[in-house]
């Protein structure tokens, strides 16, 4: 009888994923995994040795209409260790020129992808299609397909196991869709995490998490940032309540502040003024999961060679 019971009980065990929890150091490893509750900080260090991260990023269409807009925004920039900063761009096709796309990488950006026109998909199918034409698109542009690892889902919407199946199909490593309106404050903003495991992984605010496991395959959760009572997920949800330079300046540093001065440093999705960044790094989605992946103290981050020029 005992042993029936406990047959029973490991299959009910089992069957609850209980057994298949992730556990940092122990079910999940640096530097291909890492749970989305993991409290310590990639490789262990104070929060006071963590280089700050900010990843600027860029959705949708590029093209000489506005990409000297964007460049702008580098201008009279250094990281700390007098490399210019870069960015990500997640285009589409719709309105996007290739070339500048290219002149884009061949400066040192990162090119991620959304969907092609913009829209989100409605199946797997879909999906798939939509990323294996963005990775065609801009392989044809000439940039190595080994370079092109990171997707946003458009509107930020994120696609559930439709959107991971397509990341694996294309060989992708990251995602930076999902937006959430919990993980928002010093006490709790979390770094990138793998979907090796998925139980109680954050929800989004905007679609679906994945349902079943994608081993090594990232999130990079956007943090919802706040302008007074109200939350958004993007700088242009809270524009209407932004009247003058002073309250533009006052939301990206309270956003800003709440990650350098929080326990875990966790990275920032956002541009900040370069008076403000003596301690900090502006990098791409790309170098920011290499750091994660072999984390350096701060003190040895300006000869971190996949930050170098």
């Amino acid at each position: 009888m005992w042993k029936v019971a406990v047959t029973s009980f490991v299959i009910l065990t089992l069957s609850r994923g209980v057994l298949s929890q992730c556990k940092p150091g122990d079910t999940c490893k640096p530097p291909n995994c890492r749970c989305w509750n993991d409290v310590d900080i990639p490789g262990g260090f104070q929060p006071k040795d963590v280089p700050q991260i900010i990843i600027v990023s860029f959705e949708y269409a590029v093209n000489r209409a506005n990409v000297d807009s964007y460049i702008e925004l580098f201008d009279g920039i250094s990281n700390p260790n007098k490399c210019e900063p870069r960015g990500t761009f997640f285009v589409s096709e719709l309105n996007t020129d290739f070339e500048v796309v290219k002149s884009l990488f061949d400066d040192g950006h990162e090119i991620a992808m959304t969907t092609p026109s913009g829209s989100i998909p409605l199946d797997a199918k879909e999906w798939k299609e939509a990323f294996a034409e963005m990775k065609a698109k801009i392989t044809g542009a000439g940039i190595p397909e080994a370079d092109i690892t990171g997707t946003r889902g458009p509107e930020l919407y994120i696609g559930g196991n439709d959107q991971f199946d397509s990341i694996v199909d294309n060989k992708l490593k990251y995602d930076s869709t999902c937006v959430s309106t919990e993980y928002i404050d010093k006490e709790n903003l979390i770094w990138p995490y793998t979907y090796d495991f998925i139980e109680n992984t954050p929800a989004c605010t905007i679609g679906e998490t994945p349902a079943k496991p994608y081993p090594g395959k990232w999130q990079f959760l956007v943090a919802d940032m706040k302008f007074g009572t109200t939350k958004c997920a993007a700088p242009s949800a809270c524009s209407l309540l932004i009247k003058d330079s002073q309250d533009a300046f006052d939301f990206f540093y309270d956003s800003f502040a709440l990650h350098y001065e929080g326990k875990t440093r966790a990275p920032f999705v956002m541009f900040i003024d370069p008076q403000w960044l003596t301690d900090t790094w502006i990098v791409t989605n790309q170098q920011a999961l290499a750091w994660i992946k072999d984390p350096v103290p701060s003190a040895n981050a300006t000869d971190f060679a996949p930050w170098d020029c």
